[in-house]
């Protein structure tokens, strides 16, 4: 099969399957660079495992991260069985090591600075929505994806459909964005209006716009922070208003962070900051894994530290402490 026939196909069954735009770019480019792999190679002789083990086994050689080998290993997994509905058995590819990471965040006094700090991006309220991220512990694409419907302004909760691993959960969002949310929807329905009367439908979900058609058009379906801009439909072609991009809010947070000596702290961190921050203010461990949309009681888990804070260190035990700045040494080091 020619690459660029397997591209297609992967494309139309990934359109099919209804996964994300995000989901579908990543395994077309994981699927281009394993033909990449494969040409001029005398492969001919060897079974489907075999390739996939030899070009994981190159990845892992290269110095690719343990996530990073994944991701391919699950396009192209999707390939096989989902595409071209061929079962695979045992791969033993060279695998790269996943490290034991622990989950970091800015202080609670850092955030604080990131957020009186952050600012307005090209036009788009990224200031409020990067106070949603911290307020309601949201990935970067969450609130980007809120519809108008999904927001309950009187029970001061929102509606997260379609997030990670396709689920969906309610958040409730603190009393002082209220205002400022408010303000929000009403400018997404003053330009909804605008694209109803200029016959200028909103991007939906899935199937909807076949077995709704109305949908496309009405107010509860527009997003709560649009594009400035129409584009094309990735799919259908068809000429739609699509939700602000989450490189805004990206870069309105890396030059907040930039601009108070916090490099580094990305919007992800936020979350990780909310969650942290609510368990040493008494949250229950199980609420907020609820919130935060995790399977695992254990992801959440990852988030306590309980070790580290029972653990004293014997040195204060000791009677007296010695000058580890004597004048002498000082001097030394200094070489004065």
């Amino acid at each position: 099969m020619q690459i660029h026939d397997a591209i297609r196909l992967m494309a139309d069954t990934c359109a099919q399957r209804h996964l994300s735009i995000n989901t579908r770019k990543t395994y077309i480019h994981w699927l281009r660079r394993y033909g990449q792999f494969l040409t001029g190679k005398p492969i001919s002789h060897q079974t489907t495992e075999q390739k996939i083990e030899a070009y994981l086994t190159t990845l892992a050689k290269t110095g690719v991260s343990a996530s990073t080998q994944n991701q391919a290993f699950n396009a192209l997994l999707f390939f096989y069985r989902e595409v071209l509905k061929q079962s695979l058995f045992n791969i033993d590819a060279l695998r790269a090591k996943r490290p034991v990471l622990l989950r970091s965040c800015p202080s609670s006094s850092e955030v604080r600075q990131l957020l009186a700090s952050v600012a307005d991006m090209h036009g788009y309220p990224t200031r409020l929505i990067v106070h949603l991220l911290y307020a309601c512990g949201l990935r970067v694409t969450e609130p980007l994806n809120l519809r108008v419907k999904d927001i309950d302004l009187v029970h001061a909760r929102l509606h997260i459909y379609q997030a990670k691993g396709n689920k969906g959960r309610i958040v409730p969002f603190p009393s002082c964005l209220t205002a400022a949310l408010s303000r929000q929807l009403e400018i997404a329905k003053a330009l909804a209006a605008a694209d109803r009367a200029s016959s200028i439908p909103v991007a939906t979900p899935g199937l909807l716009a076949k077995k709704f058609p109305y949908a496309a058009q009405h107010q509860r379906w527009a997003w709560v922070f649009p594009a400035h801009t129409t584009c094309r439909h990735p799919d259908t072609g068809e000429i739609v208003r699509w939700r602000c991009h989450e490189a805004n809010v990206q870069r309105a947070v890396r030059e907040a962070a930039r601009r108070n000596q916090l490099d580094g702290i990305t919007p992800h961190h936020l979350r990780h900051a909310f969650a942290t921050h609510s368990l040493r203010e008494g949250a229950s461990v199980r609420d907020l894994q609820v919130i935060l949309g995790h399977n695992c009681l254990e992801t959440t888990m990852r988030y306590l530290h309980t070790e580290a804070d029972r653990l004293t260190s014997p040195l204060r035990e000791f009677v007296s402490i010695p000058d580890y700045f004597s004048e002498s040494l000082s001097r030394r080091r200094l070489n004065i």
